[in-house]
């Protein structure tokens, strides 16, 4: 005999069900970005995989191995070993705070910006405040890279298991399809229109992205040369990463470079170099953006922009995908409701 009722069954055994799952998805918590990698990177090899399982008709777990070895070494440890090197030298300079002192110092020396602080009354020169604020920024580029030096551990799982996760999406891809198919609550077009969704914004936001960032870095590096700054290549790396960043981007590199070269004596060099950014590395920014971006994935360059913009704020550097990721999912149920629910 059942003390329960079958509404209360079935309402006790869904609240297991979630429960159990928010414990799990809790558990596993630090091992999303893993998930997500895992699925960016069957998106961007799934053609790849197909031709050689369909094809060439090799053995699925033949053709896996070959993807994972392939993008460990194309994308995987040259972006690690970049982001080590870039962590170094960064804290090197960060721990250096009488260097940068000395650059702010002959920054605030610039006729202009004396002139600025004449008219307004403000003490610009004071070391007190030169020295604090370059203990700060220390300190946050310490905390920056940080991670990035002592988590070799949690990396190194993180990796696995996002080539763990890889490796079951191809070996068994036609069963995961099958499951998003089932167990999604859409019908048929709307799941089709959301893997279309996930494959453009891939596109676009991974290859499309990371191409733009690679060109204007190339960019500032040859600006750099040009004009006898310093650390030409070094601050081309800064700039690739630079470049994913919304809205600022690349100004966040070459305008204080050319700053600070004025205020050394180098004016034709600093001039030259802010110059050379804002005609030449600004504009194939947005050219290339436009363009690249309706080739790959015909993602309006809107959804791309706001996508990135509140998604690198909540989830990193994924936020690239998972922003504009959002906002399309979103478009495309509420394009479902529509047609499912708001009929005439």
């Amino acid at each position: 005999m059942q003390i329960y009722t079958p509404q209360q069954r079935l309402a006790l055994h869904v609240s297991l069900i979630l429960l159990l799952g928010c414990a799990i998805l809790y558990g596993l918590l630090d091992y999303i970005p893993a998930l997500i990698g895992s699925i960016i990177l069957y998106v961007l090899f799934r053609k790849m995989n197909l031709f050689f399982t369909q094809k060439r008709k090799w053995n699925p777990s033949l053709s896996a191995i070959l993807i994972i070895v392939l993008s460990l070494f194309i994308i995987i440890i040259p972006l690690i070993t970049t982001s080590v090197m870039i962590a170094k030298k960064v804290m090197v300079y960060a721990a250096n705070t009488s260097a940068l002192v000395n650059y702010l110092t002959g920054f605030l020396k610039n006729p202009m910006i004396v002139e600025f602080q004449e008219v307004t009354g403000l003490d610009l020169q004071n070391p007190e405040l030169l020295q604090k604020i370059a203990g700060r920024v220390g300190e946050f580029a310490t905390s920056l890279f940080t991670p990035i030096l002592s988590g070799t551990l949690n990396l190194f799982v993180g990796i696995s298991i996002m080539y763990f996760i890889l490796y079951y999406l191809f070996v068994n891809e036609q069963t995961v399809i099958n499951g998003v198919y089932y167990y999604l609550p859409f019908d048929t077009t709307t799941v089709r229109q959301m893997f279309t969704e996930l494959e453009n914004n891939v596109k676009t936001n991974v290859l499309g992205q990371s191409l733009i960032a690679f060109i204007q870095g190339a960019l500032v590096s040859i600006g750099f040369l040009i004009f006898s700054i310093p650390d030409a290549l070094f601050w081309g790396v800064i700039s690739f990463f630079m470049a994913f960043i919304p809205v600022l981007g690349t100004p966040l590199v070459w305008v204080p470079a050319g700053l600070i070269a004025i205020s050394q004596g180098n004016t034709f060099g600093g001039v030259g170099l802010i110059i050379y950014g804002a005609v030449l590395v600004m504009n194939i920014d947005n050219v290339l953006r436009f363009s690249i971006a309706r080739q790959l994935g015909d993602i309006h360059p809107l959804i791309t922009i706001l996508g990135v913009i509140f998604g690198v704020n909540f989830f990193g550097i994924l936020g690239l995908v998972i922003g504009p990721l959002l906002i399309s999912y979103f478009l495309v149920l509420v394009e479902a409701y529509k047609r499912e629910y708001a009929k005439d």
